[in-house]
This record gives C-alpha cells, sequence and structure tokens, in this order.
C-alpha cells in the first residue's frame, strides 16, 4: 500500500475480531511509532505494547471505575453501560507515555511528540491490514496505582493515549475526499 492509500484508508475501527495479533506485527506498530519525528526539548516517548488479554480487560475495568468516579456526566453515563467497553475489546494496544513536565510549554511539546507517534502507528496498523483507534479515555485507568504498575509504565511519565489495534471486519465506509476540500487555502 502507498502512503496516500493508507492515508485514505485508515480509519477509527472500534469493532475487532477475537484474533490474537502477532508479536511481529505489535512489535513493527510499535517501532513505528518511536520512529516519529519530534522535539527532543519535550523528553522521551515511550511506548508500553500489551496483547495479554486479562490485562486488556484490566485496563477497560479500571477505566469505567474511573469514569464513573469522574462527575463528568457523560462518562458517568458510559460507564453505567455493561455493553460499553473503553478498550473496544481489541486485541492489542500500545499506551504512549511522555515524561513528566512541570514547564507548561514543553509538557505541551511532549503531548504533540505523542500524538505524532500514535499517527504513526495507527497509518502502520493500517498499512499492515489491521483496523486500529486513537483513545484517550482509558488513560484514566493509570490514576489506579495497581492498574499503573501491572501495565509496567516508566517511572514519572504521564499517559497521553492508547492506540488500540486488531483485526476487525469493519467494513463501514471510509469517509469521502473531495479533490477540492472547502477547508484547505492555497496561497501559492
Amino acid at each position: 500500500m502507498n502512503t496516500f492509500e493508507t492515508f485514505k484508508t485508515r480509519k477509527s475501527v472500534r469493532t475487532y475480531l477475537d484474533r490474537p495479533v502477532e508479536g511481529e506485527k505489535i512489535a513493527a506498530i510499535a517501532k513505528a511509532g518511536d520512529m516519529a519525528a519530534g522535539t527532543p526539548m519535550a523528553g522521551k516517548v515511550y511506548f508500553t505494547a500489551i496483547g495479554n488479554r486479562q490485562l486488556l480487560g484490566e485496563i477497560a475495568a479500571a477505566t469505567k471505575t474511573v469514569m464513573g468516579k469522574s462527575g463528568v456526566d457523560m462518562l458517568v453515563k458510559l460507564s453505567s453501560n455493561p455493553a460499553y467497553n473503553p478498550m473496544y475489546n481489541a486485541p492489542a494496544a500500545i499506551i504512549v507515555s511522555v515524561d513528566k513536565a512541570d514547564d507548561p510549554n514543553t509538557a505541551n511539546m511532549a503531548v504533540q511528540n505523542a500524538a505524532c507517534a500514535a499517527e504513526n502507528m495507527l497509518l502502520a496498523a493500517t498499512d499492515l491490514g489491521l483496523g486500529s483507534c486513537y483513545l484517550m479515555t482509558p488513560t484514566m485507568a493509570f490514576a489506579i496505582p495497581e492498574v499503573r504498575e501491572a501495565a509496567k509504565l516508566p517511572a514519572n511519565t504521564q499517559q497521553i493515549c492508547v492506540v488500540v489495534f486488531g483485526y476487525s471486519e469493519d467494513t463501514a465506509p471510509h469517509k469521502e475526499y473531495p479533490e477540492q476540500p472547502e477547508n484547505i487555502t492555497y496561497i501559492l
């Protein structure tokens, strides 16, 4: 698949088959994240790759627990739905973390570095024939020390997002891309 075809076919997938993702594909996706451009001033970006179903379930359950106690109406309502899984039952995930920073500018740059890494991973998953989704809500689970420890997250880091991925039979059409999009302005 060429780069622009990958851009066109990548979409957020929220339904996954009960089929594990091969270790080589998980490693390739993590490496794609690690190849992302970013500013070194913001510190490192860390990747925690998980293919363990039990741990993924614990993260999902912990996320719902924290959502339920958040006081945010939408999150409380979602967490009370027994069918809702904040990890969408994906068979694999990569947690993207960054060094904690006291300076707001440095912290912002670190978030941008993590976003670049996540996009690389989403595109790599598409290229490897997998569905994927960028999620922020599951990072709430890491407020629980036992979950953070079980996920073996690096010390003194903040979790920015979780990229979930796996095999999917999602056949919904991709977004249409017009030849002349009205949200792009050219000044040549």
